[in-house]
């Protein structure tokens, strides 16, 4: 019996990883090819279908992936200038999609950089209780 190769293209196409969307990533000028996590992307990007519109707020999954992105984008290029750690912890704020809540709210994150299947760097955001998917 051969094992699963696990590599990164695996995950993006069993939906453990999420690419970005290159527009978007290239817009907010990511610094590497990025996907984020199953949860990270359920919690901070997707809008289900059955979201309650009933909050007065307007919710758009491009939108918030561009908010994930620039935030992250933005703590990557701040920790340039400390050798950047392969894993970097950094806060983003989004409106939850329970349907009730109006006020953004604070969620723990990493950026993890590291070889992607060619050895190109590429950079995961994760939960922090995450990891790469082996």
């Amino acid at each position: 019996m051969t094992g699963t190769v696990n590599t990164r293209a695996h995950a993006i196409k069993t939906g453990a990883l999420i690419e970005a969307d290159p527009d978007i990533a290239a817009e907010v000028e990511f610094p590497a090819s990025v996907a984020m996590t199953e949860a990270v992307h359920a919690d901070c990007v997707a809008v289900p279908d059955t979201y309650a519109w009933d909050t007065g707020i307007r919710l758009d999954d491009a939108e918030r992936e561009w908010d994930l992105l620039i935030t992250a984008s933005r703590a990557i290029k701040a920790a340039a200038g400390s050798g950047r750690p392969p894993r970097l912890a950094f806060a983003h704020y989004r409106v939850p999609v329970d349907g009730r809540s109006r006020d953004p709210q604070r969620v723990s994150l990493v950026a993890e950089a590291s070889p992607g299947d060619n050895g190109e760097r590429v950079i995961t955001i994760m939960r922090p209780s995450e990891h790469l998917p082996h």
